[in-house]
């Protein structure tokens, strides 16, 4: 799939980089369900996000703004630096038209509020139409 996901043994492989551990799991289980053959990459801050993307280039990173340390734009320049052509989405508790568009800047493909995580097998699916 050019620009898009790359199913490696028809799996397309997420990396969800969150530091609250209830957003991981739904995240988890709403990707688990949700049809589309996935392997999810779990990290509870950037620096460990940037660790898993080093080690398995990921198909899809979902990244949390509001965490300790480094925030998700950090965190999302740098995979983008690691992966040039990582679709990103970047997650909010509170999304804002300033925080939209230094986002955009960077090249991150998708805003979602935290109740929105629910739309994660919409962007796998759009990934896989690429």
């Amino acid at each position: 799939m050019a620009g898009g996901a790359k199913v490696i043994d028809g799996e397309i492989v997420v990396l969800v980089v969150d530091d609250e551990p209830e957003v991981r799991a739904l995240a988890r289980l709403v990707l688990e369900v949700s049809g589309h053959p996935v392997r999810i990459i779990e990290a509870a801050d950037g620096p460990a996000g940037l660790a898993a993307a080093r080690a398995e280039r990921p198909d899809l990173a979902v990244v949390d703004q509001m965490m300790p340390g480094q925030d998700g734009l950090t965190v999302a320049a740098a995979l983008t630096a690691l992966h040039p052509d990582l679709p990103i989405a970047l997650c909010s508790a509170a999304m804002d038209a300033h925080l939209a568009n230094r986002a955009e800047g960077l090249g991150i493909r998708w805003f979602l509020q935290k109740h929105e995580l629910v739309r994660l097998p919409d962007l796998l699916a759009e990934l896989q139409d690429r």
